[in-house]
């Protein structure tokens, strides 16, 4: 089976295996590179921005949240002890110096409990530290005086203690004892009021706290600690597990230990939480115990990842947008270079390069069109040139050899049909007619082989500038007799000022001649001849013949320079041939405009001499 190879310099080989020397590719990928990258990094910087501003803004707000805990934990604590004096100053107190024989206290006591439920338990002891009252019955009749809290208030000082540094458990409490003071006496103490507040109660005002946050979008976790580093409580998310609960408790128990001592607030955000913390550490009633609250970091940068997600979404919508961009300017900008490419291509393989490529813009691509096509022009004008000097070489060497061949024998015949004319009598005038045609047409014959050699020899042009007006002029003056005697009137349109062209004046004179000869030609009687100058366009200038006859016929004009090419009966067809062939030598153009029953216009134009006013 034959297989097919590809050049390495096929232009479509080239694009399938190397797809990134597409231009179009190139400048695609360049967009989105330029769009990409900086849009990337502007994305990275202002998301690391977001991220640490965030992270600021929530460990601020985590840390005011620790120091609210402490206040209403203090405040709550606070009011328990308030209630707790409170009780031990009514008169119902008097009673423990009889020992509370008739139960009032007690009954007192049991109301407190059942209205205040947070408290485990209340009792009240004599001086002597014997417990007389008490919502336990079991307590009754013990002697207390070996805890601390006992003496300190049979002393007559308050006692204050938070939950025990085991750890929270169900029957956690803190213990409040005030001392109860002889309302008749000299405010001597006569016994102490025992309270044991349910500890889990305190947590309570915690966890409402925590609650009280999700409506503004914070999800935390808040842990207590005391002086001593032992946690006290603490308050969960909803649906954390025990593992996250031991993970988070022992992280927090670390940073404890590592704060300072003194009171101080703020927030951090260690590694191994994943969190950020808030804390700030108590003074008053709450002295020495430190508040943490936690929000784990999936949690505090969900608005960074719901930024990130719309940054995600506009950077491909962007993309998108500047791919469909980069796609149609590269279409824009790689269409005329296609077309360039085709086009010389087209020439690289003889086509013909007439057909110019689209000029789209007026960059420099726009300018790189406009170059081809004057190139392609240029190359048609060789070709066109070369093609010309073809023919004119294959015409001299016909002429020469017509000439040649043929002008001997036509001198024979003109001598001989002179003679013969001679000597034929008067009485024979139709053979003198016979010798006179003889002659005329070898004439005729020797006028064509003029004009065959005059058209094969190229004459070198002295080029000089010229002023057209007075070239025109004077082969308009020597027509002048010819278009009176066919009533033909001559129309003179110069510019006003001198129009000069480089050009060889008496060559010039010779197409200028047989352009209004033509013309005078081929029009009737009353016709008009106008010669008119054309003024300086760009590098060139020029004159129009311009008559009001026949017109030539569409297909006609495409010939009209073609030699032995005649409209007009016995027309040799060299005149418009030798025409073309001394604009051409000239660097210049000649052109014919016409339509049928209006006219012709023959159109020469010439390089423009320097001085040209």
């Amino acid at each position: 089976m034959a297989h097919r190879t590809r050049r390495a310099d096929d232009p479509q080989a080239t694009s399938a295996w190397f797809p990134l020397r597409s231009l179009r590719a190139k400048l695609q990928i360049f967009s989105l590179l330029l769009v990409v990258v900086p849009g990337m990094m502007v994305a990275l910087i202002t998301l690391d921005r977001a991220r640490d501003a965030l992270e600021r803004a929530t460990g601020r707000q985590l840390a005011e949240v620790a120091h609210d805990t402490l206040e209403e934990v203090a405040t709550g604590l606070a009011t328990e002890r308030a209630n707790v004096r409170g009780w031990a100053r009514q008169d119902v107190m008097r009673d423990l110096r009889i020992g509370d024989l008739d139960k009032r206290v007690t009954r007192f006591l049991l109301a407190l409990q059942h209205e205040r439920s947070p408290y485990r338990g209340l009792a009240c002891t004599d001086q002597s530290g014997r417990v007389v009252a008490a919502t336990d019955p079991g307590q009754i009749g013990l002697v207390l005086t070996d805890q601390p809290w006992v003496r300190s208030a049979l002393g007559g000082d308050e006692f204050f203690t938070g939950p025990g540094s085991t750890g929270p458990t169900s029957d956690q409490t803190v213990e409040i004892a005030v001392p109860i003071r002889d309302p008749d006496g000299l405010g001597t103490p006569i016994g102490a009021l025992l309270a044991r507040y349910d500890w889990q109660e305190a947590l309570g005002i915690v966890d409402r706290i925590r609650r009280t946050l999700l409506p503004h979008g914070l999800t935390v976790d808040i842990l207590l600690f005391d002086q001593a580093g032992a946690m006290l409580g603490a308050t969960w998310r909803d649906g954390t597990d025990a593992d996250t609960q031991r993970r988070l408790r022992a992280a927090g128990e670390r940073l404890a230990s590592q704060l300072p001592p003194t009171r101080e607030r703020g927030f951090v955000s260690p590694a191994d939480t994943r969190a950020i913390v808030g804390y700030e550490r108590g003074d008053s009633l709450t002295s020495d115990w430190l508040a943490l609250v936690m929000e784990p970091l999936d949690e505090a940068f969900r608005p960074v990842r719901d930024m990130e997600r719309r940054l995600v979404l506009g950077l491909a919508a962007v993309l998108v947008g500047a791919l469909g961009i980069a796609t149609y300017l590269a279409g824009r900008i790689t269409r005329p270079l296609r077309d360039l490419a085709q086009a010389a291509r087209a020439i690289a393989r003889g086509r013909s390069p007439d057909a110019s490529v689209v000029v789209r813009s007026r960059d420099e691509i726009g300018q790189l069109a406009e170059t081809f096509n004057g190139m392609a022009a240029e190359l048609k004008r060789a070709q066109d040139d070369l093609l010309s000097a073809a023919k004119f070489a294959f015409v001299g060497e016909i002429a020469a050899g017509v000439a040649h061949e043929v002008r001997t024998p036509l001198g024979i015949l003109r001598s001989s049909a002179q003679m013969l004319e001679r000597s034929v009598p008067k009485d024979q005038p139709q053979t003198v007619e016979l010798a006179s045609m003889m002659i005329e047409e070898v004439d005729r014959i020797d006028r064509v082989v003029d004009g065959l050699l005059q058209l094969a020899r190229p004459h070198e042009p002295s080029i000089e500038p010229t002023s057209l007006e007075a070239l025109l002029g004077r082969a308009l003056e020597f027509v002048e007799a010819q278009a009176r005697e066919k009533s033909v009137t001559l129309v003179r349109g110069f510019s006003d000022g001198a129009t000069m062209a480089r050009c060889d004046p008496e060559q010039m004179y010779q197409v200028a001649l047989n352009l209004i000869v033509n013309a005078l030609q081929i029009l009737p009687p009353g016709g008009h001849v106008t010669v008119r100058t054309v003024p300086r366009r760009g590098e060139r200038v020029g004159f129009a013949v311009i008559d009001d006859g026949p017109g030539i016929p569409r297909d006609a004009q495409e010939r009209i320079f073609t030699p032995f090419y005649s409209l007009r009966a016995g027309g040799t067809g060299l005149g418009l041939a030798l025409v073309e062939r001394v604009v051409h030598e000239h660097q210049g153009t000649v052109s014919v405009e016409s339509a049928p029953g209006h006219g012709a216009t023959f159109r020469v134009e010439l390089p423009a001499a320097e001085d040209t006013a």
